[in-house]
């Protein structure tokens, strides 16, 4: 009995060859720059050799560039192409994605490119045919898009940037940030916003961040930086983000330090000329005012209904214990003259009401950047905390206002547990056994503590009190100490003002 010849069979990835193409054989005349049995009409799934010519780049394809070619072509010049590329027809996907029909540049071209752009510019340089697999149920299904991105081999050639250009792509067919990932192969929604986010920002970030002279995560943090709107891509957002990317390159600032630099700039604009905080009119009232983070959190209603408020006035400011809403007493100087004339005592008393007024206000802002400080999950080095924890600990009359103005940092974050008291507080605290809560507690009183102690208005500042500044204009708060800080600092005389 005669067995009948085998069908010409080629690496296929679905169906079989008709008949019609079993009568061809394998000599068929070369066909697009293939010969054999790669001269045949591909079916779905198949992989064929192909002249890179007929081959088109596809519109969807985010790259802004084809990087580190020269390997590449010399490769594909020795050895061909050896991982293919994907294919459809282009007048298939020009049908199912009428929306990019217009930005195809060679709609007169047999096939379109998916994946592959590296290897086809390869192929089309070292002058060999191209290896692709046809994938015309790509377009037929609509998943395009994110098989550009899920079956690109080369997705570690890509930048940041073009990467979210790639994912974009999804979320503009209305995908949520879940669908993307699971789509595209991303991981969780949290990876792709991250991605995405970079897109937010001003070109010139952007064009920073694709030519690898800024990182993506220092790119993210810069990007969650809103204007008064919450937005992060207006006008007035990116004049925020590239003021903060410029601290980075002439100060050397983290990106969280450039960020944290600007809510403090958006807190005491410049000038330092905030308005003095109202008298309270009871204990109870200076400790009642929601703030920070923890909206659900109010200092009013404590759960215990009985407040430790720091040590202060009982008529003063309780985070700087700078009397307000009644006249500043003038404090002459010892050697002063008993009969200065009156309009001598009054610039006199007014130069220290400036002065009184210039340490609270400096005062509030250093208390904003000790918060700063404090809402970093990495707040403070293993040194940084043992030093400051010294001076809380070896001077326990501290302890007290300390504890209570920790307390209230730790509160309106939303740290730790709802009690009222601050010895309550802490006293949970050490008890839950939360190591990262209790090192976050115990930073939190030792920066209290010098706060507290520099807010004083009525001693001279110290080296504890400079270190305690220094602390933070060195700290991820990125603290600008003002004029008046400066002139403690001796960095400004008083002669030069």
């Amino acid at each position: 009995m005669t067995t009948a010849p085998r069908k010409p069979r080629r690496n296929k990835g679905g169906g079989k060859l008709g008949d019609e193409r079993a009568k061809a054989g394998v000599d068929t005349a070369d066909r697009g720059g293939a010969s054999g049995i790669h001269s045949l009409d591909p079916e779905e799934g198949e992989l064929f050799e192909h002249d890179p010519a007929d081959i088109g780049p596809n519109p969807m394809n985010r790259r802004l560039g084809l990087r580190n070619m020269d390997e590449m072509v010399e490769s594909v010049r020795r050895q061909g192409v050896h991982t293919p590329g994907a294919v459809m027809h282009t007048d298939l996907f020009m049908e199912k994605y009428p929306e990019w029909a217009d930005q195809v540049q060679h709609p007169e071209r047999t096939y379109i490119l998916g994946p592959g752009h590296r290897r086809h510019a390869a192929a089309l340089k070292a002058g060999k045919p191209m290896l692709a697999i046809l994938r015309n149920s790509w377009a037929k299904e609509l998943r395009v898009e994110e098989n550009l991105i899920s079956e690109n081999n080369d997705r570690e050639n890509l930048s940041p940037i073009e990467q979210a250009l790639q994912l974009d792509l999804l979320r503009q067919r209305g995908m949520t940030g879940d669908e993307i990932a699971e789509r595209s192969g991303y991981g969780s929604r949290g990876t792709v916003t991250r991605y995405l986010n970079l897109l937010d920002l001003p070109q010139e970030i952007q064009d920073e961040v694709h030519a690898g002279d800024l990182s993506q995560k220092a790119a993210y943090v810069l990007s969650t930086i809103k204007d008064d709107q919450d937005q992060n891509d207006s006008d007035a957002a990116h004049a925020l983000q590239l003021k903060a990317r410029g601290w980075m390159r002439d100060e050397g600032l983290s990106a969280e330090a450039a960020k944290n630099r600007l809510k403090l700039a958006s807190a005491f604009p410049a000038g330092n000329k905030s308005e003095p905080t109202p008298a309270a009119t009871d204990e109870a009232d200076s400790t009642t005012t929601p703030s920070g983070d923890a909206g659900d959190v109010s200092r009013g209603k404590q759960d215990d209904q009985e407040t430790e408020a720091p040590a202060a006035p009982a008529t003063g400011d309780s985070r700087t214990g700078q009397p307000t809403g009644v006249e500043i007493p003038h404090q002459a100087d010892a050697d002063s003259n008993s009969d200065r004339d009156t309009e001598t005592a009054t610039d006199t008393d007014t130069d220290e009401r400036d002065r009184l007024l210039a340490a609270a206000e400096s005062a509030e802002q250093r208390d904003l950047a000790c918060q700063l400080v404090l809402t970093e999950e990495r707040y403070a080095s293993a040194g940084d905390l043992s030093t400051l924890l010294v001076n809380a600990v070896l001077n326990p009359d501290e302890w007290k206002p300390a504890a209570a103005r920790a307390h209230e940092w730790l509160r309106d974050m939303g740290k730790g547990p709802k009690l009222g008291r601050p010895s309550a507080y802490f006293t949970e605290v050490a008890a839950g056994g939360n190591a990262n809560l209790m090192r976050r507690a115990a930073f939190a009183i030792a920066l209290a503590a010098n706060e507290v102690r520099a807010a004083q208005p009525d001693r001279e500042w110290d080296d504890r009190d400079r270190a305690h500044l220094q602390f933070l204009i060195t700290s991820k708060a990125a603290y600008q100490p003002t004029e008046y800080e400066q002139e403690l600092l001796g960095l400004v005389s008083t002669e030069a003002k």
